[in-house]
This record gives C-alpha cells, sequence and structure tokens, in this order.
C-alpha cells in the first residue's frame, strides 16, 4: 500500500509524531509532504503569518503538485492552534488533488485538548470525499513522545 503523510510543524511536535507513526508502517510504501517552518523563532512566527493570511506563495509549488491519485491511504497531521488547525490544513485539503473516495487518517499534536480541532480536520476531510478511517490525539504540556505515535502507526500496518 502507498501511503502519502502530509503534515505541518512549527516547532517539530507534530514532524517528529509523523515521522514515528510512519516508522512502524514496514509493511507499506510511505511518501511524505512536509510543511515546515524554518528558521529563527521571529522568522516562524512572521511565515506562520503569511499563511494565517492566506498567503502560501513560499509554497505554491509544493502546493500545486500535491495529489492524492497515486496513493491508498492519506494521513494528514497538524498541530492545534487555539483549539483548530493552522490554516495550512484547510489549503492542503483544498489543494490536494484527487482526495475524493480517499481513505484517509487524520491525527494533531495538542498541549492540551484538541479535540474540537481533531474534529473539524476529520469533517473538512469528508466534505472533501474522503472516508477518514481513524484519528488521533497526541497531547503533552511539554513534549510529545514517541511511544503512543508508534502504537498508532503499527494499529495502522496492521
Amino acid at each position: 500500500m502507498k501511503i502519502l503523510i502530509a503534515y505541518f510543524t512549527m516547532s517539530g511536535r507534530t514532524k517528529k509524531t509523523a515521522e514515528a507513526i510512519a516508522s512502524a508502517l514496514t509493511n507499506h510504501d510511505v511518501s511524505y509532504f512536509p510543511m515546515e517552518l524554518t528558521g529563527k523563532f521571529i522568522e516562524k512566527i512572521k511565515k506562520l503569518d503569511k499563511f494565517e493570511n492566506d498567503d502560501f506563495s513560499e509554497i505554491e509549488s509544493g502546493l500545486d503538485n500535491l495529489d492524492a491519485a497515486i496513493y491508498d491511504l492519506i494521513i494528514i497531521g497538524m498541530p492545534t492552534y487555539g483549539d483548530k488547525p493552522p490554516k495550512a490544513f484547510d489549503e492542503i485539503i483544498v489543494r490536494m488533488k484527487n482526495l475524493n473516495g480517499k481513505r484517509a487518517i487524520v491525527f494533531n499534536t495538542a498541549r492540551f485538548t484538541g479535540k474540537k480541532s481533531l474534529d473539524y480536520m476529520k469533517a473538512k476531510v469528508e466534505e472533501a470525499g474522503a472516508q477518514v478511517i481513524d484519528q488521533a490525539r497526541f497531547r503533552k504540556l511539554l513534549w510529545i513522545g514517541v511511544k503512543n505515535a508508534i502504537k498508532f502507526g503499527t494499529k495502522i500496518n496492521d
């Protein structure tokens, strides 16, 4: 099975979680579509602000080439900001070609609850025509370990 993992990360927590899930997908061919904010903290905030104001010019070519056609499963991971995912999530869903009819999994990382964010993600992916077959929240105030993400990946792998 071919799997695409699309994620957004600013501090690296969601990337670490996505990679931990992928590490357990030993029976499958995994590809990534990462949206990673890099640089010093202030630079990351400026890039995030651009995204929140619908300016995706820095990653335009990647978004234009985002196509689910060759994948059997799409996994989308996002951090939680104010109990919602960043606008990058909506942009991925709008731009991803051939998402209709695909199986999908959504996950988020959160310091606190993240439930509303996860519900929002599931609803948007389903509105785009994909079937959300599973979802997960990875929460911890300061540091998210990989143990639960690996368990989740193992469940997907099996």
